[in-house]
């Protein structure tokens, strides 16, 4: 008991004293607005972050507590690659990939109606739409090439709309005729660009 005492103890004294750093930044681009990370890969205190999420998960509850701290922490993973756009596009691709783990363990056919899948839904709407704004900034290729991927991953999803799909095939069909790409890169474009367009009629 006297254990068990101390690690909660403990527990609260972390989130408590690092709670602050967890926030958000405000948004600087218009459209959905899921903030910016003051608390990111490249900081040096982001251990502090990756503790807090393991008790977090630890102490959900019930399995759908658990799914929607999956779904939040897919979302933390994406508003850190929107800050290293400005701070280190080097380590997004790393955080993207991060970001797919997440998604990947939340289910992507629901029931009708069910508030988790509806949730699930509209993050996933206004997440395509911050990796299509993203695209632009990033100027490292393999952000570029992750931010790609991830989208990708995402209207894989069954539980994405095929008009929120349409955007990323439109995309996708553009930079199949870049010239800034290799010409495996633009096949692979055009590839999912076909695939996308088929997903979203």
């Amino acid at each position: 008991m006297k254990k068990f005492s101390i690690k909660l103890a403990l527990l609260f004294f972390t989130l408590s004293i690092f709670n602050f750093s967890l926030l958000t930044f405000p948004a600087y681009a218009q459209g959905p607005d899921i903030g910016y990370s003051r608390l990111h890969p490249a900081s040096p205190f982001y251990f502090l972050k990756a503790i807090r999420e393991k008790l977090e998960i630890r102490f959900a509850g019930t399995p759908r507590t658990r799914m929607l701290w999956e779904l939040e922490f897919a979302e933390r993973r994406l508003r850190e690659a929107r800050t290293l756009l400005f701070v280190s596009q080097d380590l997004i691709q790393s955080t993207l990939e991060r970001y797919v783990a997440e998604l990947n363990r939340l289910p992507d056919k629901h029931q009708e109606k069910d508030e988790l899948g509806l949730k699930i839904k509209g993050a996933l709407k206004v997440h395509l739409t911050v990796l299509e704004q993203m695209y632009p900034e990033a100027k490292d290729a393999k952000a570029k090439m992750a931010i790609r991927s991830a989208m990708n991953r995402v209207i894989q999803r069954a539980d994405v709309q095929s008009a929120v799909k349409l955007p990323v095939c439109s995309l996708f069909s553009k930079e199949a005729s870049s010239s800034a790409l290799n010409e495996v890169e633009r096949m692979v474009l055009a590839e999912r660009a076909k695939v996308c367009l088929q997903g979203a009629i």
